[in-house]
Order: structure tokens, then C-alpha cells, then sequence
């Protein structure tokens, strides 16, 4: 008997079906076709935009799906622009007089590029560009206008600096007069060589030349052998490191770029790297080996000079006081706080191959080689994790480093991170002498069932290294305010956000007071809900804003105050979600005597917009509100010009200007102009209810032209909740999973994008009692054939459709991707991505089971498609791969091979060595390709291609794709008439009837 839940009764059988013609890219009357695969590689997208800090330019890079892209500089005010073929990575100067970018060389047309990248200099003012031939990379100072250092492509760096000779005291000048350096004396590197006696020689890469450019006069310094440089934040200095042929001109020098006078910091035979400076450019800190260089892997040392020392000094490195015995300085670079008080480097425990040298790894490796030991795992029910995990973290976790720091006032080295503690999180730029600390240590073997997991978190003293328990067993983590006087956190168990002072105290419930639930209230999984989040921090942790599903919050942290509505609750009155647009990116808090700028979200109609907030008075004033998905708006740096994209189903995010005011938009670019020449279709909200009468919401699809009168084929996808897309512009291509909601429109299908709620133990019943509800709303619209509907999902969704056709026969044909079909023997399994163990998805998160395999048997018995796969009578493709890392595929084989003992239609698609997605382009190319024969054949009146009809065998593969029809059998010939004889007359012929052709399978 099959289920309950069926549109109609079951499908006629397929070959029983009148085919409907045939879908073809006919024109339309206004010459718009239909999408192909081959129009994929039209489509453009805009990437790497950027305004320039007066508000007056723009850049962006128009970006083919495949070959190279067209960069953009536009004046916003006059839209005259420069167009450059290949041209990337632009960037304008501080003082926006210039833009600088690279431009790539073009493709000899089999995948090589003749010559290298160039660097153009545009001069905004007068338009004067200045070509620099053979430039890999370029930097700029933050803050500071008027320099560039690049660097020349791999075999043109030499050319110029060897016109002269080699040594780091002498300049190469290209154009403008000559620039004089000091000399480096290499006195001291021969002396450290001599103290640490004769080594044997090591291998060490050379440096390249960095150029230093002046953009106003145009004259350079070639500095040779440089292997990493810094622009100092204000751009008073240039820090550079080097490692060269001859050892003498190793080391870490400062240009002053006012002067252009070179200070050698520490020079001698090593490696110098990671170089930081402080923010008020007064101090510089690297990392260097030249203290323990030779032939073994050697020993870093952290490096500290200020303005006016003779040379940088040593300030941590292995065996100093504070270094945890038996560690050393990890290769992470150093990072000096705001304040410049303190420098932040990783230590980590010394390797266990450190001190042997290169001969001696490749001489153990090829004893190992010649005398292999057993490979194997053990795995142990003690263990903290399971071995899948252990073995995708081994290396990770032989590389943890830990946070250390140098007080520099004190001159101590203090270490923050332990063992116990792995994880200390500094906020470099707070002048708190706090931070905070977490460990999840204790809780890694429930880290297989719980989610989120448990952890603990610290208050960390920077001073002394001193860490003191706050929160225990926790789920998530506390975070520091910017001024570090409050640990706040989200307690999902008591759906609250809480707070606490971060030198001890009561801990205050900031949820307190609000009538709004601040936990999602759309959450319907087992699992404890997330929250809204926060907004942020007034000045002078005053405050903190947090958020409900519609409004903003302001709560006292020490709780003397009460929870304010900023946005007066008008948001929950309209159904209107209010989101903090932080318009600044280096603000760290909220000034609360300034108008807020407001994103906003009608979740009724779909709508976006902006508002501005007054937060004294609780005014919100709408500034703009558009039937459109808004992106998130930048602002330029010293100007009021703004940037954002729009977008619809029908047109592509593309870059739009305005101000503060938003009284009016220009728009800045138009990547995909040739749209018009293919018909696209429209996007519309619909309302149905569920089988208990649960108001739900959905996305129709419509092709152009749409005739109601007609009756479409209709596609289905569903997975969770969609509907607040319905303003996504989907560009065509070839996904790694799903159906291209462009291209099946363009082809004359109608979609439909229900939104599923779900009901803890029953995931299944769920989905079938949100999709088939709204699935009959359409049709009962009166234009979709009932008899012409295909679904397609993937992962979740995958498992839904597996779901669904055990359940009901509304469907002519479905395609169901990584789909789980036996919760039974999937609860067990290891998402190998991770190497978690997959009994936390169950019980907690998106598989909503809600109990263990021993609490509800019969949930993960009722919820399997597998158990149900005799009531299928829907044909099936399956795509599951056999590197999936997230639904093991032995799910979908579970299926496949019932449905082909029960001599039911199924296909299974598996692309070798991929993963839950496609990754690679000629995949998912090939797999777009068969699910549009496939549901064009059942749904189109298509032709069965002979993957469809008979598969590919083995011995084809690689060979034969099966993407041609089936051609059906010719005529047979009419036997020829026999030979009349004298005697007997002549019988009129008669007329073989032509044979019929052969029915292809699954028609």
C-alpha cells in the first residue's frame, strides 16, 4: 500500500505517455533563445572592486567564466573611464592620485602566457600612464601616498642591479639622478661565524630585487636579494629583509624613505623573515636563524630593534627565560600590539627531527623505505578522538604553535598559551592587559555527539601569564570588549547572552528585560539555537547592541540599566529585520551620538533597503526600500560616495554608486549585457500552507512568455529554507550539485523553491508534509501537468527526495544527490572530511532524529528511504562520489542496489576521486549535461541517450559517454517478389507493413 501522502493518483506507467515535443532553443518573436551549455563561458562576473579614498573612482575587474578579465577604472561623477584587457589587482594610493594595477601577458592560445605581467601607474590627474615591463607583484604604504616597491618577474630581476655590482651598499638608479646608501660592513657577520664555529654549508635561497619607485619623480633604487620587505603604516620607513650569495649581505635593513638613508639592523650569514613594525613606526621585530645557521633545521630567534639602537637585539628565542623548556620560536611572524607595548610571536615544543641534518632525514627515510614497518591504526574507545580524526589533524597538530609574548617596558618574555590551554586570542588593538583563553580539551570524545560542543573559557593575564577559569562547560566561547572591561557570551541552553566583568564578578543576563526571544526563532532542529548575534560595542564598552529576529537591543553590561529598543519594536510591528551597517571597517565600537546607517529586510515581501537610526531619539527613517536583494553598502574612505550592488532574478548584482543620502544611484558596471539575447524568466513569492495548516512561503519560476493557458512541465528543489532569495540573481553554469535555476526557466520549465520547517524525529514526514502541499498549490494553479514533474536536491535535499518517492508517485522522475537512505548504518559512519563520527548530525543537528540509534530505533528505521525502496516507482538518478567526505557513498550505493534488486529505474552517477561537490569544471559540466537529458527525456518528451537507455559498461569507460540518443530500429526490407514463370500468372505484390521500432527503455 503506498503512503497517504500522494497529489493524485499513481502515475500512469512512462511508456504508456503521450510525449510532449520535444524542448528546442527556438527563438522567440523578439529573437531571445533558450539557454545551452555552450553559454555558460558568456557569462561575466564583477570581482575585486575598490573605491578610492575620495570617493571619486572606482575599480573593478569584469571577469569571463573562463580566460582573463577586463579591469575598470571609472570617475564615478563623469563615467568616463579606462578599460584594460587582462589588467588585476588594482589599488589606489592613499591620496587617490593614482591607481596602480598589474596587467597579465596574453595567452598564446594553448595555455601559456608569452612574457611576464607588467605594472601600470595611472596618473588620475592627467591621465598620463606609466608602463614598468616585467613586474610580478607591487605594494603600497597604508597610509602614505607617493611610493611603490615591486618586484620584477622571475629572470628580469637581475638585468639591472647586476649593471652594477652585487653588494647591498650600492644602488641601481633607472631614471632621475643617483640616490647613496652606506655601505653594510660585513665584520659582524664574520665574527658570529666565528664564535659559532665552522659549519657545514646549507642550502639557502636567494633573494630577488625589490625596486623602490618614487610615483612623483619616478626614480627607483634596485635593491638586490631581498627576500620579504614592509612598508611601514604611515610610510616613513621601508623594512626589507635579504639572503644573497655572499653572506656579508644577509640580513634586515630600514630605508628612510624621507632621506633614503639605509640602517642595517642585524646582518650576518641566516635567514631573516617575518618582519612587523610598530605602529608608530619607531620599532621593527623579525625572526632569524643566523644564531644557530647550519646543516640541521635551525633554531629561530625573535629580533627587537627601536629608533636609535645600533643594531636589533635578541629577545626570545630557544632557552630563554620564559620559553617553555624543551621549546622553541615557531616560524608564525610577530605582531606588535597598537600601544607598541607589546610584541606577539608563537612559540612551539622543539621537533622531533630538529638538529639532524638534510643527509641524515634522507638517510633514515630510505632506511624506512628499504625496511617498511606495518601501517596501521589503532583505534582505542579511550581515545580523545576518534582515529579518522586524529590521523586529518597529525599534521596540524605537529605544527601547533602557541601564543607567547614580549613585554617590551619589562623585558620579559611572557607565554599565554599551554597544553592546557592551547588557544589565547590577544586584541592587538586594545590596551587591556587581558585577553581570553579556551580549551575544549575535556570535551573531546562527546565532540562525536554534541554540537555546538562544550569548552572552557579563561581570563588570561599578559602581564604574568596567569589564567583564571571563568566559564566551565560552556557551549561556544566568550569574547573580549574592545576596551576588555567584559567577557560577554551566548548560552544556547538558557537562550541568552550574558556578561561579565573581565577582572571577576557576577555574571548579568543581558536577555533580562527583552520581551523578544534573542534565539532563533525559526530554529527546529535538537540542537540548542544560535542566536541573533550582536552589533557591536558603544565607545567606551558603555554598551552592547544585540539583536532579535526584527530589532536592536541596547543592554547595560553591568546590568544597572535597563534593555532599550533602539528601533522601537517597529521592526517586529512590520515584520522588518534591522541589521547595524558599520560603514567604517577600522572602527572597533559604535558612536552612540551619531545617526546609525541601517540594512534592512522585509520578510513578508522580500524586500531590501536602508534606513538611518537617530539612537537618542529612536527615530528610523527609511532611505531607501527596493523589490531587490541589496548588497551591503562600502563607503569611501574621506567621502560620502557609497558603492553596492543590486540584483533580481532577472538582473545580475551588478555595482551601483550613491551617498549617505541615497537620493539617487548611478550605475557603475554591466557585466552581462548579452542576457538579452536569451529568454530568462521571472520570480514571483507564493503562500500555501502545510498538511496541519502551517503558513509557509515559496519561489515560482516562470519562463518568458508565459502562457497560463499552458500546461509546463514543472521542476522542483527545495533545501530548508529559500524564500528569502527570491531576489538572487543565479548565473548560468554548471553547478557542482544542483539544477541552474536560469537555465531550466530559460528552457521552458517551470520551479518551484518550497521552504520546509521540520518537526524533531520526523525529518521525512516533514519535508513530504511542506513540499506536497505546495507542490498541489501549483498545480492547482492550473497551467503545470500534473504528469510532467521532476525534483532534484543534494545532500540534505538528496535525502528528502529519497524520502519522498517512497512515499508518493507525484513525481514523473527525480534526481536525488549524496543522499543518506539508511540512517542506521549512516549514524555509525565518519564524515571523512573531518573525520568526525556522523552520530552528532542525528541527534543534534540537520538530520533532527533527536535521540541515539538505542533512544529511537524506530525514528531511524521510519526515516530511511532504503527500508521503503519496494514502494518507489518513481525513476531515480542518484549522484553519490567515491571521495565524499560529508555522506559516506556507500549511502547511495545502499539505494541504488535495492532499487536495482526490486527491477526498479535507477541510475547512480559517480565521478571518481570527487567529493560531496564537484569540484573540477569538466564534471560538473558532464554532469549538468545528464541531468538535463535526464529530466528532458521524462519530462519533455526528450529522446533516452544511451546512458539512459542501456548505461555505459566498464570496458567503455573513458571511451564512450553515452550522451548520443538511441537511434530506433530502421524499416525491415520488403522480400523481394519471386520470379514470375511462364506457367503461372503473375499475384499482385502485396505490402509488408514497416516494422515497428523498438520502445527505448524508460519510455
Amino acid at each position: 500500500m503506498r503512503g497517504h501522502l500522494t497529489l493524485k493518483a499513481l502515475l500512469v506507467p512512462l511508456l504508456a505517455l503521450p510525449l510532449a515535443p520535444a524542448l528546442t532553443a527556438s527563438q522567440d518573436e523578439l529573437g531571445r533563445r533558450a539557454l545551452e551549455h555552450e553559454d555558460y563561458e558568456r557569462w561575466n562576473s564583477v570581482r575585486s572592486s575598490g573605491l578610492s579614498p575620495d570617493g571619486a573612482w572606482i575599480a573593478f575587474t569584469t571577469r569571463p567564466a573562463e580566460g582573463d578579465g577586463t579591469l575598470t577604472i571609472r570617475e564615478i561623477a563623469t563615467q568616463e573611464q579606462f578599460e584594460v584587457e587582462r589588467g588585476g589587482s588594482a589599488r589606489f594610493t592613499r591620496d587617490s592620485a593614482f591607481a596602480l594595477y598589474t596587467v597579465r601577458p596574453a595567452s598564446k592560445g594553448d595555455g601559456e602566457r608569452g612574457g611576464a605581467s607588467r605594472l601600470e601607474i595611472l596618473d588620475l590627474e592627467t591621465d598620463r600612464t606609466v608602463t614598468l615591463a616585467g613586474v610580478s607583484s607591487f605594494d603600497l604604504p597604508e597610509e602614505a601616498s607617493g611610493w611603490v616597491a615591486y618586484r620584477p618577474a622571475t629572470g628580469d630581476d637581475d638585468t639591472a642591479a647586476k649593471k652594477g655590482a652585487s653588494k647591498m651598499s650600492e644602488t641601481y638608479v633607472i631614471e632621475g639622478g643617483a640616490l647613496s646608501a652606506p655601505r653594510v660592513s660585513g665584520a659582524e657577520q664574520e665574527e658570529s661565524r666565528k664564535k659559532g664555529g665552522e659549519k657545514e654549508a646549507r642550502e639557502k635561497a636567494n633573494g630577488r630585487v625589490l625596486v623602490l619607485r618614487s610615483l612623483e619623480t619616478g626614480m627607483e633604487r634596485r635593491f638586490p636579494d631581498v627576500t620579504s620587505h614592509r612598508f611601514s603604516k604611515y610610510g616613513r620607513w621601508l623594512v626589507f629583509a635579504t639572503s644573497a650569495t655572499d653572506a656579508e649581505d644577509d640580513g634586515v635593513f630600514v630605508v628612510e624613505l624621507a632621506t633614503g638613508a639605509i640602517t642595517p639592523l642585524l646582518t650576518g650569514r641566516g635567514a631573516y623573515e617575518a618582519i612587523a613594525i610598530s605602529e608608530d613606526e619607531k620599532r621593527v621585530a623579525f625572526l632569524s636563524d643566523r644564531d644557530d645557521y647550519g646543516p640541521e633545521k635551525p633554531s629561530k630567534t625573535l629580533y627587537h630593534w627601536a629608533e636609535g639602537d645600533e643594531a636589533a637585539a635578541k629577545i626570545a628565542g630557544e632557552g630563554t627565560e620564559g620559553v617553555p623548556e624543551g621549546w622553541w620560536i615557531a616560524s608564525s611572524g610577530p605582531r606588535f600590539t597598537e600601544d607598541g607595548r607589546r610584541i606577539l610571536f608563537n612559540t612551539q615544543p622543539r621537533p622531533e627531527d630538529a638538529g639532524k641534518t638534510k643527509a641524515q632525514l634522507e638517510k633514515e627515510k630510505k632506511a624506512r623505505e628499504k625496511d617498511p614497518v606495518v601501517k596501521l591504526d589503532i583505534w582505542h574507545w579511550k581515545d580523545d578522538a576518534l582515529q579518522p580524526r586524529q590521523l586529518l589533524r597529525a599534521a596540524q597538530e605537529r605544527r601547533r604553535s602557541y601564543q607567547a609574548l614580549f613585554d617590551i617596558e619589562a623585558g620579559r618574555v611572557v607565554q599565554l598559551a599551554t597544553k592546557e590551554i592551547p588557544s589565547v586570542r590577544v586584541d592587538l588593538r586594545s590596551a587591556s592587559d587581558l585577553a581570553v583563553g579556551t580549551s575544549s580539551q575535556k570535551y573531546a570524545v562527546s565532540e562525536s555527539w554534541e554540537s555546538p560542543g562544550f569548552s572552557d573559557s579563561y581570563v588570561v593575564d599578559l602581564r604574568t601569564g596567569e589564567a583564571r577559569l571563568v566559564l566551565e562547560r560552556v557551549r561556544g566561547t566568550a569574547t573580549m570588549s574592545p576596551e576588555g572591561r567584559f567577557l560577554t557570551w551566548w548560552d544556547p541552553d538558557r537562550r541568552s547572552h550574558f556578561a561579565m566583568p573581565s577582572g571577576g564578578g557576577d555574571a548579568v543576563d543581558l536577555s533580562a528585560g527583552i520581551p523578544a526571544s534573542l534565539a532563533n526563532e525559526l530554529h527546529d532542529t535538537p540542537a540548542p539555537p544560535r542566536s541573533y548575534r550582536t552589533a557591536g560595542w558603544l565607545d567606551g564598552d558603555a554598551a552592547l547592541l544585540l539583536y532579535d529576529r526584527f530589532d536592536i537591543w541596547q543592554v547595560d553590561p553591568t546590568g544597572g540599566e535597563p534593555a532599550r529598543c533602539l528601533t522601537g519594536e517597529r521592526g517586529r510591528a512590520a515584520q522588518l529585520r534591522y541589521r547595524y551597517q558599520q560603514l567604517d571597517p577600522k572602527a572597533r565600537s559604535i558612536d552612540p551620538s551619531a545617526p546609525m546607517l541601517l540594512t534592512v529586510f522585509d520578510e513578508g515581501t522580500k524586500a531590501s533597503g536602508v534606513a538611518r537610526l537617530d539612537p537618542a531619539s529612536g527615530e528610523v527613517e527609511t532611505l531607501l526600500m527596493l523589490d531587490e536583494r541589496l548588497g551591503s553598502p562600502v563607503k569611501a574612505r574621506d567621502a560620502d560616495t557609497l558603492v553596492m550592488t543590486r540584483q533580481t532574478f532577472r538582473r545580475y548584482p551588478d555595482l551601483w554608486a550613491t551617498t549617505t543620502e541615497f537620493e539617487s544611484m548611478k550605475r557603475l558596471s554591466w557585466a552581462n549585457p548579452q542576457q538579452r539575447e536569451y529568454l530568462w524568466g521571472t520570480a514571483e513569492l507564493v503562500h500555501y500552507e502545510t498538511t496541519e495548516g502551517v503558513p509557509l512561503d515559496g519561489i515560482l519560476y516562470k519562463p518568458d512568455n508565459f502562457d497560463p493557458t499552458r500546461k509546463y512541465p514543472m521542476m522542483v528543489y527545495f533545501y530548508e529554507r529559500n524564500s528569502d532569495n527570491l531576489h538572487r540573481y543565479v548565473t548560468p553554469a554548471a553547478g557542482s550539485s544542483s539544477i541552474n535555476y536560469a537555465f531550466y526557466v530559460s528552457r521552458g520549465y517551470v520551479l518551484f523553491v518550497p521552504d520546509i520547517p521540520y518537526t524533531t524525529g520526523e525529518p521525512g514526514i516533514s519535508c513530504a508534509n511542506a513540499v506536497l502541499p505546495g507542490v498541489q498549490s501549483i498545480v492547482d494553479m492550473g497551467f503545470v501537468d500534473p504528469d510532467r514533474i521532476g525534483v532534484q536536491g543534494h545532500s540534505w535535499g538528496g535525502y528528502q527526495i529519497a524520502y519522498l518517492v517512497t512515499m508518493t508517485d507525484v513525481f514523473a522522475c527525480a534526481e536525488s544527490g549524496a543522499p543518506v537512505s539508511n540512517m542506521t548504518s549512516a549514524y555509525g559512519g565518519i564524515r571523512w572530511a573531518s573525520g568526525l563520527s556522523r552520530m552528532f548530525q542525528y541527534e543534534k543537528t540537520q538530520s533532527r532524529i533527536g535521540g541515539t540509534l538505542w533512544e529511537a530505533r524506530d525514528l531511524y528505521l521510519k526515516n530511511s528511504p532504503v527500508f521503503y525502496a519496494d514502494r518507489i516507482n518513481t525513476p531515480l538518478l542518484i549522484l553519490h562520489n567515491d571521495e565524499d567526505g560529508a555522506v559516506p557513498w556507500y549511502q547511495g550505493i545502499e539505494l541504488f542496489v535495492a532499487m536495482r534488486r526490486l527491477g526498479k529505474p535507477a541510475w547512480m552517477l559517480n565521478y571518481n576521486g570527487e567529493a560531496h561537490g564537484l569540484r573540477r569544471k569538466e564534471n560538473r559540466e558532464d554532469f549538468a549535461r545528464r541531468m538535463q537529458q535526464f529530466f528532458d527525456h521524462h519530462l519533455m518528451g526528450g529522446p533516452a541517450t544511451r546512458w539512459i537507455a542501456e548505461g555505459v559498461p566498464a570496458v567503455d569507460k573513458g571511451r564512450e559517454f553515452g550522451f548520443k540518443p538511441i537511434e530506433p530500429e530502421p524499416p525491415a526490407a520488403a522480400e523481394a517478389p519471386k520470379e514470375e514463370s511462364a506457367e503461372e500468372p503473375a499475384e499482385e505484390p502485396t505490402e509488408e507493413p514497416a516494422a515497428e521500432p523498438e520502445s527505448s527503455a524508460g519510455e
